[in-house]
């Protein structure tokens, strides 16, 4: 495997443009912290340099107003584009700057993840392990993390195990899928979590029937 400039050049370009940013509810610890774990992530998994920029990359246009445009003018097409599909707001962002609906943005990139490329989904899957075991680790120390998140516990595991099926069918051989998969398991079956789920349903059963709960919800 042959690591040229250009990984540094992005691992520059990732500390400016995140510098500021911590990761959430940890004032202390850099958001590049993050970026450089996902990138590792994918090494790890047997992906190319190409693959490791984008995952050093891939919060640049959500997080930090990059386009994909000018990632690909730096790095190349396809890194450009396995950014912008690591995206999920794809680009659409509601008025007034604000992301759109939590909920809306999470749906719509659990089918995007069917259709993207197999490059792409490697960076992806090193993204939500690294964030799922990051945040396994914060509830066995913080029980009360769950609340730093838009949709909580009960959201989350949805969000991950919806990915999580996705990456079994396509990435079945993924180091990080399997990461993503030992998080969530210790997530569906942490006390927090046994305490959302009524008494004889399973707690897969339970993350699964998310979206048709938040819409029966809705109609009261």
């Amino acid at each position: 495997m042959v690591i040229t400039s250009r990984y540094s050049q992005a691992l520059t370009w990732a500390d400016e443009l995140h510098r500021p940013q911590r990761r959430k509810g940890k004032p202390n610890v850099p958001y590049i912290s993050h970026l450089i774990a996902v990138s590792a992530l994918v090494w790890e998994d047997s992906g190319d340099e190409d693959q490791a920029i984008a995952a050093l990359l891939h919060d640049a246009i959500e997080d930090a107003g990059v386009s994909q445009h000018q990632i690909a003018a730096q790095f190349g097409e396809r890194v450009g584009r396995m950014v912008a599909d690591c995206t999920d707001t794809s680009g659409a962002v509601a008025a007034g700057g604000q992301k759109e609906p939590w909920i809306l943005r999470k749906t719509r990139y659990v089918e995007h993840l069917q259709t993207v490329s197999p490059d792409s989904l490697l960076v992806t899957a090193a993204d939500k392990a690294h964030n799922a075991q990051d945040m396994v680790l914060d509830a066995r120390r913080e029980s009360d993390s769950w609340s730093r998140f838009n949709a909580g516990l009960d959201g989350t595991v949805w969000y991950l195990q919806q990915i999580h099926h996705t990456l079994n069918q396509r990435l079945p051989h993924s180091r990080s899928k399997e990461r993503l998969g030992e998080a969530l398991k210790e997530m569906m079956g942490s006390e927090a979590y046994l305490r959302l789920v009524p008494a004889g349903v399973a707690a897969e059963d339970w993350a699964s029937s998310y979206l048709e709960r938040l819409t029966a919800d809705s109609l009261f």
